[in-house]
């Protein structure tokens, strides 16, 4: 059974984020049926707005896709949806290696304790290859997905060091991100949040927690540069903070109802709130923001957000690719579209951070 899990990716690098709207087992397309065929089936069943018969029409996916005229309705090659996975799934199969793009290939830059180290590789070498594809003739992001894979399987890599060419044979092992960054910072938390990937917001709980029981007087929500995640992630960070059955967003598209989403029961503080966004705030992060902006909860500090209020739907194929097509768009609790203007901050500041705690240490002082 194929699943389905639902986006809305925030910025232009867009394979690797987004905001979740659910897991749940969908129809089964038959092998046999041509990869044209399905994308052509899921965008007449669940894209976000209704489609002429001579866009369905289109002979081909980029026919199809590019007829849409929606930058963020695409196809990924299995590479790159590999990539995506990594980054809402809370960690992948990787090698333990940071790299760059370089010329020919890529640059190693940083070794993790991993395979790749255990296996000989050195930083400064240059990936020349993957499986025997050359990386100078794929995308940065086609050739990272191409490095990860399911733990335990074996990559061959060719590398170039000191004008030599040299093969290894590596074998994947699983890796965690770790999204969420704790720090109490002369009795005030501050919490970063890079992303909501699987995870963050239980380990978002545990941090408040802990900081509020190492005497934080008021909290600091970072989520500058946060381009997104899985939205019940998303729900469960902002249920930290609004009692139980707050709406959070609402969603509606051509093939789906209007659907409002409420806040959980999470054991809600009332500990003082600010809130950092910036440009590079976007989807998942811009729904947390809107939502304590809208229910007077947090203090907004930074730049206007990205202003991202469609959500799309990752869609598995049987070829290990996938379509990431729009399903619906959002709205903040007073009912919002971001779309034009973003989330627009309480105190505009290009330093935030500062601002935020010199907001908390004014209201000690009086």
């Amino acid at each position: 059974m194929r699943r389905t899990v639902v986006l809305a990716l925030g910025t232009a690098a867009l394979v690797a984020f987004g905001i979740g709207l659910a897991l749940r087992p969908v129809v089964h397309h038959p092998r046999r049926q041509a990869e044209v065929d399905q994308v052509r089936t899921e965008l007449a069943s669940r894209y976000y707005r209704r489609l002429s018969k001579n866009v369905l029409a289109k002979p081909t996916v980029p026919g199809l896709l590019g007829a849409l005229h929606d930058r963020y309705t695409t196809y990924l090659s299995p590479a790159q949806y590999r990539l995506a996975r990594r980054a809402f799934e809370g960690g992948y199969g990787g090698i333990g290696v940071t790299v760059l793009p370089a010329p020919g290939g890529l640059l190693v830059r940083r070794m993790m304790n991993g395979p790749a180290r255990v296996a000989g590789i050195l930083p400064g070498d240059t990936i020349l290859s993957v499986d025997g594809a050359s990386t100078a003739a794929l995308t940065f992001h086609e050739a990272m997905g191409r490095i990860l894979g399911r733990p335990g399987s074996a990559v061959t890599l060719r590398v170039l060091r000191n004008g030599r060419a040299i093969e290894f044979r590596v074998v994947r092992r699983a890796f965690a991100l770790h999204p969420v960054h704790p720090v109490l910072r002369k009795g005030i938390a501050v919490l970063r949040l890079d992303a909501f990937s699987r995870g963050t917001a239980a380990a978002s709980r545990a941090a408040v927690q802990r900081l509020t029981r190492q005497g934080a007087a008021a909290l600091v929500l970072d989520l500058r540069g946060n381009p997104g995640g899985l939205l019940d992630q998303a729900v469960e960070v902002v249920s930290l903070f609004l009692r139980p059955g707050a709406s959070v967003v609402s969603l509606a598209g051509a093939h789906s109802p209007l659907r409002v989403l409420y806040s959980k029961d999470g054991g809600a503080t009332t500990i003082p709130l600010a809130v950092l966004v910036d440009r590079g705030s976007a989807s998942a992060a811009e729904i947390v923001a809107g939502a304590l902006k809208d229910h007077g909860r947090a203090t907004l500090v930074g730049e206007p957000t990205y202003g991202k209020s469609l959500v799309q739907e990752i869609v598995r194929l049987p070829s290990g690719a996938a379509l990431k097509l729009t399903v619906a768009r959002y709205l903040t609790p007073a009912g919002v579209d971001i779309s034009r203007n973003g989330v627009q901050p309480d105190i505009r500041s290009r330093y935030a951070l500062d601002a935020a705690l010199r907001l908390f240490t004014a209201r000690r002082r009086s």
